[in-house]
């Protein structure tokens, strides 16, 4: 099991924040498990703004690495 955290990245001000977390059940690698989280991130934590943006990134990686 494997857990995600959503950022949101304004482009306007070209910071990030941190909006949720997604939990991945799935027991094995499938073809599309990047783009699968980040539809499902986008469903759930999507915001109507033209200026910000969703990414997906596993708990172990640092949002400095954006």
């Amino acid at each position: 099991m494997k857990v995600y955290t959503v950022y949101r990245i304004e482009n306007r001000n070209n910071t990030s924040q941190a909006v949720g977390k997604l939990v991945e059940r799935r027991m094995g690698e499938r073809d599309n498990n990047a783009a699968d989280m980040l539809k499902l991130a986008q469903k759930v934590y999507g915001k109507s703004s033209i200026d910000s943006h969703i990414i997906v990134l596993r708990e172990d990686y640092s949002p400095r690495e954006l």
